[in-house]
């Protein structure tokens, strides 16, 4: 199937509620008029826009999209994409400030990822990163670990700007083995 790339030059330079209509016509995702869409490129231009303009609103386009996106991967390809979701979560929030129940400024989005990637105890983790030889690490181990620690500078960034640290206590011990996680 043939790549619409002008499409996606095109309709980033329509105003903001055109773009949003637009979008309310289409399924993420899939090819828009038979041709094949980059959504990737698509979401990461609007959240490039949002944080040049510091726009909540094309944020929260970005972020739909992503969503969206998200749900139709799978695991590093996923994580990919939540990962930018929950960049520009956090730099809205820290550029914005947080507010509780908002599609962007929420921070529980970026604790509820994070708590989803804390797939090991923290005394597990805590063993592991004092091993010498990370070859020693099963890969699988290694690959969490490090998928965490992206998620934890991703919620450190947002902190400064939140109250998440007294609304999830847990998560102090986590932040703080951050800086040895491989």
């Amino acid at each position: 199937m043939e790549v619409n790339s002008s499409l996606v030059q095109t309709v980033l330079r329509w105003p903001l509620p055109r773009l949003r209509a637009w979008l309310d016509g289409l399924a993420v995702g899939e090819p828009v008029d038979g041709k094949d869409f980059n959504w990737d490129v698509f979401a990461f231009t609007l959240a490039a826009r949002a944080q040049e303009e510091t726009s909540v609103e094309w944020a929260h386009l970005a972020l739909l999209v992503y969503g969206v996106l998200a749900q139709r991967r799978s695991d590093e390809a996923e994580f990919s994409i939540r990962l930018s979701e929950m960049n520009l979560r956090a730099w809205m929030i820290a550029e914005v400030g947080q507010r509780e129940g908002d599609f962007v400024l929420d921070p529980a989005p970026i604790v509820a990822w994070v708590q989803r990637l804390t797939t090991m105890p923290l005394e597990e983790a805590a063993r592991w990163v004092a091993h010498e030889d990370l070859r020693a690490i099963p890969i699988e181990k290694l690959q969490a670990m490090r998928r965490l620690k992206h998620a934890l500078k991703i919620l450190a960034h947002a902190l400064p700007r939140t109250n998440v640290e007294q609304k999830h206590p847990e998560l102090i011990p986590w932040l703080q083995l951050r800086a040895r996680l491989p």
